[in-house]
């Protein structure tokens, strides 16, 4: 396992049951399962859900 898979599932860890329950959703509508998702898949991924927080904590404040 690269680092920047090992720094995304880490992250994972600390995500609310809706917020992986929103990254679930988005790697099984982006990503396809007859594929091995990729280091970049997981970059991908881990940016997006990173965005969607940034938005949900800007538009908090």
């Amino acid at each position: 396992m690269t680092a920047a898979v090992a720094h995304i599932i880490d992250e994972v860890k600390h995500l609310s049951p809706s917020e992986r329950v929103e990254l679930r959703r988005h790697i099984v509508e982006h990503v396809p399962m007859s594929d091995d998702l990729t280091d970049d898949d997981y970059a991908a991924l881990a940016a997006a859900s990173f965005r969607a927080l940034d938005e949900e904590e800007a538009r908090r404040a």
